[in-house]
């Protein structure tokens, strides 16, 4: 397959996202996170995360390493910058459980920065 450079996915707010998922205890973010898991697969023309893993509760953290090297790939295509943040959303997991949280806000925040920069 090959790189989609004319897919342009909707701009979204990371405050909204957050809310949402509060509200409907969790389930818009599962929804939310396998949306953009096939949103980068379509960017990238390839299976490159499989989002269904964000509902295995173990293979969840490999699908956050892919969508970050997804991501990474991305930027690069796309001439956006996106340095990986994978280990810092997994520490800030562990240590105080706001990784999920802050990694919202930076892939909301980058893939608006991608959809803006698209034709």
């Amino acid at each position: 397959m090959t790189v989609n450079n004319s897919f342009k996915g909707e701009p979204q707010t990371a405050i909204t996202v957050i809310l949402l998922s509060i509200v409907t205890c969790g389930i818009y973010g599962l929804v939310w996170w396998y949306q953009r898991g096939v949103e980068v697969n379509k960017v990238l023309g390839r299976d490159a995360v499989s989002p269904v893993f964000i509902f295995i509760p173990i293979l969840n953290i490999l699908y956050l390493y892919n969508l970050d090297m997804a991501l990474v790939e991305i930027g690069k295509l796309r001439g956006v910058d996106y340095q990986s943040s994978f280990v810092k959303w997994i520490l800030l997991c562990i240590l105080c459980g706001i990784g999920g949280f802050i990694a919202i806000f930076q892939i909301c925040d980058f893939l608006n920065q991608v959809w803006a920069k698209t034709d």
